[in-house]
């Protein structure tokens, strides 16, 4: 089939799109649900929900020594903002008289409220978030609790006090408690075994479980583990040790997504978000200022490890508003045939289609005429990311360049999912023949196709071969392209005039003044002085200089 037939086709195609009911067109225009989205109800990923990070080694094969390992380590990734300052939570080693889970490990829970009871304690958290998870969805948490296996928790008797006592535990989510979301650990109870060093205390640990059901009421909710009431004591109250706290294990999610929302103008994308560790990011010198892009500039630094993860079930194609293109034919013709009446013509229509994305929107809008990937020169491409257009120029601002540098691993990642390339920008040309019915204008309209990307970058700094925890920042950030999926619908219009309109086509046709009698001076073609002063623009008819009336 020839360009021009393939042309013709595609008008025909979209004139046809336009008559069928609303129903049928979103149905043709539907995407297909991408595979192992169709469940009701879906896994969510707890950040290192097993514990198994850092891995503790006992140095004794005696189960019943070095409960916690070589020395105390925190649960990676389970603070604020990275790193096991603020993680108020020790790992449980492996071991029958241990985490007692095989091979798995569990962490002792030490996040405490603030002196009046409502608050986690800043220094003193326990916590995660459940990524990816949206505002609305709803949410099951599940995790596993058991009574401490530290033996060195005291217990009644030779003047101690007694602490191997029921405690409560309590899950809050976004910093909110519900009284359903908390349970009573039962209190420890220890074995006497017979060892090579004489009888020792040691527990063999019955886990129960327990489910936390709730409807997210922001983005990414934060899940915290925290011990509400630890303490001992009847005249006097104490904190109980935290070798006698608690321990949680196999902490998982599953929710219920809510269905995407489609609402939103490719100029107005949700909101970028960034993250450090479980905290929104701030910016790297203000300290208290919030960054909402802070992790496309650690994306771009060498030293750190950056990937895009496509989220296919808020990803979708879809159709934009129609908009005119080009100009408006009216056919003012008051010939009795309709088909003489007709006006034809030849018209070039060009349009162009651009990227938007939701950081540069959130942080800096006048980046938006530029384009997503305008901060990228040719030296930030890999050989394998062709498609992603470099400028010709170095970026003018140096977050542009971040975002741009960042965009290359997006593009990657969105063509080995999708198999299909991202396009940054494209314009287009139609050669079409225009035929203009009597009293009826004719125009030509675009639906552009369209796809939209959500996802999230995840930058991982170094943990020194396993050694330290990493520091991990998160870009919450959609973009808004070009389809290469799918062709744009292009609509060859007409319709009937407006009243505006055939009132126009009613009008004399404008003339210039014609002076009755011929002026004084004849016209000469060999006279350079073609200037006309009596025929000035804007100059009032009453004021031009007419020649004088023969006598």
């Amino acid at each position: 089939m020839s360009q021009r037939m393939s042309r013709r086709v595609l008008l025909a195609v979209g004139v046809v799109m336009a008559c069928l009911p609303v129903s049928a067109v979103h149905a043709a225009g539907a995407d297909p649900t991408p595979p192992g989205l169709e469940e009701r109800e879906v896994d969510v990923p707890v950040v290192n929900g097993s514990f198994s990070k850092p891995q503790v080694a006992p140095i004794s094969a005696n189960d019943w020594e070095q409960v916690y390992g070589i020395s105390e380590k925190t649960p990676w990734y389970w603070g604020t903002t990275g790193g096991s300052s603020t993680t108020a939570g020790v790992v449980v080693a492996a071991g029958q008289y241990r985490a007692n889970r095989g091979t798995d490990q569990a962490v002792r829970v030490d996040a405490l409220l603030t002196a009046d009871g409502k608050g986690l304690d800043p220094l003193k958290q326990l916590k995660t978030r459940l990524w990816d998870v949206r505002k609305g969805s709803e949410v099951t948490l599940t995790y596993e609790y058991a009574p401490t296996v530290d033996r060195t928790c005291p217990k009644a008797g030779q003047g101690a006090a007694q602490q191997r006592k029921e405690l409560p535990l309590e899950v809050r989510i976004d910093g909110k408690r519900n009284e359903s979301w908390k349970v009573m650990v039962p209190k420890p109870e220890f074995d006497t075994i017979q060892t090579t060093y004489g009888p020792v205390e040691a527990r063999k640990t019955k886990w129960d479980r327990a489910t936390v059901s709730f409807k997210a009421e922001t983005d990414h909710p934060e899940v915290a583990f925290v011990l509400p009431d630890v303490q001992y004591g009847e005249t006097f109250k104490y904190p109980v040790m935290a070798e006698c706290h608690p321990m949680i294990a196999a902490v998982s999610a599953r929710q219920r997504p809510i269905e995407v929302d489609k609402s939103r103008r490719k100029s107005d994308l949700p909101p970028a978000k960034s993250f450090t560790g479980n905290e929104p990011s701030m910016s790297e010198t203000l300290t208290t200022t919030p960054d909402p892009t802070r992790a496309l500039k650690e994306c771009a630094k060498t030293t750190n490890d950056c990937k895009f993860t496509l989220n296919q079930r808020y990803s979708y194609g879809y159709y934009d508003r129609p908009r005119p293109i080009g100009e408006v034919y009216e056919n003012c013709t008051f010939s009795e045939s309709q088909a003489s009446a007709a006006l034809r013509d030849k018209r070039k229509v060009v349009y162009r289609e651009r990227s938007f994305d939701s950081a540069n929107q959130v942080a800096h809008t006048q980046f938006l005429d530029s384009g997503s990937h305008q901060g990228l020169v040719k030296d930030d491409l890999s050989r394998d990311v062709t498609h992603a257009e470099p400028g010709t120029s170095a970026a003018k601002d140096a977050d542009q360049a971040d975002h741009g540098k960042a965009a290359v691993h997006f593009a990657a990642a969105y063509e080995k999912v999708r198999d299909q390339p991202w396009q940054w920008s494209r314009t287009a040309e139609r050669d079409i023949d225009v035929v203009t019915p009597k009293n009826h204008a004719s125009w030509v309209e675009v639906s552009a196709a369209r796809e939209r990307a959500d996802g999230h970058y995840t930058v991982t700094g170094s943990d020194l071969n396993g050694t330290i925890e990493p520091a991990v920042y998160r870009q919450f950030i959609t973009y808004d392209g070009p389809s290469r999926i799918t062709s744009d619908r292009v609509f060859q219009r007409h319709g009937t005039l407006s009243p505006t309109e055939i009132a126009r086509c009613k009008t004399h046709r404008p003339l210039p003044y014609t002076p009755a009698e011929e002026p004084v001076v004849p016209y000469d073609p060999k006279d350079t002085d073609v200037k006309d002063e009596s025929l000035t623009p804007g100059t009032a008819v009453s004021k031009r200089n007419m020649p004088p009336a023969k006598k």
